[in-house]
């Protein structure tokens, strides 16, 4: 994997989702693609929480 540092843009938009989540408890929402982080929001659809599922790696 390379390392790439995190952009200006995606630097905000990581903090709002952070102060988001930690002030008015909503869910941090990240690019499926990329893992790149696109905000904050209260609705996550079931497709949202069964792919954030789906990636977690599972070795048993």
């Amino acid at each position: 994997m390379d390392f790439r540092p995190v952009t200006t843009e995606e630097r905000k938009k990581l903090v709002d989702a952070l102060r988001g989540n930690a002030e008015e408890s909503l869910a941090i929402l990240m690019d499926r693609r990329d893992t790149s982080f696109v905000g904050a929001g209260e609705e996550i659809t079931d497709d949202e929480v069964i792919s954030a599922i789906q990636s977690v790696p599972v070795h048993y």
